[in-house]
């Protein structure tokens, strides 16, 4: 009796990876891990958050603009939609 199988590489690396995740969920269900991710959080939130809201404040004159520019071409469509409906009456 002679049994072959074909694994694809895409196969091999589903399974690995599979792997990597259980030995990583493995190794954050030990003890200690909680406490280290909330002291790690607690310890970079702030830089965190203050880079966000430099990021924001950044960005608000481009945002502006962007949001200024999409409203203007909203209502030139909007002007030429009636125009045009205007016109066949």
């Amino acid at each position: 009796m002679k049994l072959e199988i074909e694994i694809t590489e895409d196969e091999i690396r589903s399974a690995l990876e599979r792997n990597v995740l259980k030995a990583i969920a493995d190794q954050t269900n030990k003890w200690g891990c909680d406490q280290y991710i909330r002291a790690s959080v607690k310890e970079q939130w702030q830089a965190a958050v203050d880079e966000m809201i430099g990021e924001i404040l950044r960005d608000s004159g481009e945002l502006r603009t962007k949001i200024i520019e999409q409203i203007e071409r909203k209502l030139r469509s909007q002007v030429t939609a009636a125009m045009k409906l205007k016109e066949e009456k």
